[in-house]
């Protein structure tokens, strides 16, 4: 059910335009695939973690992520532009940075160029909502 309502809202997000770019037209709707979008993780893992208790490394550790304001993980230390930005993080501000880290935030410490294809941005956000979500308690 979960993987599903990621699905759905990765298809709204792509229609509405919440991924930084054109929506693809209604004939080429994509729906983010959580197994592809691990493979496109694989260009973070160096920096980034995503397992509960996952060690901080570059960057912060990804768990819990949806909800968390940017700059607020305690023990790592952001660069003062990303605590300066403090959004939420969720379906309509990760992707936009995503797409564009030191675009979106000036003076951002993350060197990482950017996601630029839509469909790899809807798969990696299907797979870090599912592999970042907060246990059930």
């Amino acid at each position: 059910m979960f993987l599903k309502s990621v699905k759905v809202l990765a298809a709204a997000a792509l229609t509405a335009g919440f991924l930084g770019g054109a929506a693809l037209a209604d004939d080429e709707a994509y729906v983010g695939d959580a197994s592809k979008g691990e493979k496109v993780f694989n260009k973070c893992k160096t920096c980034h973690t995503v397992e509960e208790g996952g060690a901080n490394k570059i960057g912060p550790n990804l768990h819990g992520l949806w909800g968390r304001t940017a700059g607020t993980l305690e023990g790592f230390k952001f660069s003062q532009a990303m605590t300066d930005y403090a959004v939420v993080w969720g379906d309509d501000t990760l992707p936009p940075f995503m797409k564009d880290p030191r675009g979106t935030v000036t003076g951002t410490k993350m060197t990482f160029a950017g996601i630029k294809s839509d469909k790899q941005m809807a798969d990696l956000m299907a797979y870090l909502k599912e592999a970042t979500a907060a246990s059930a308690e």
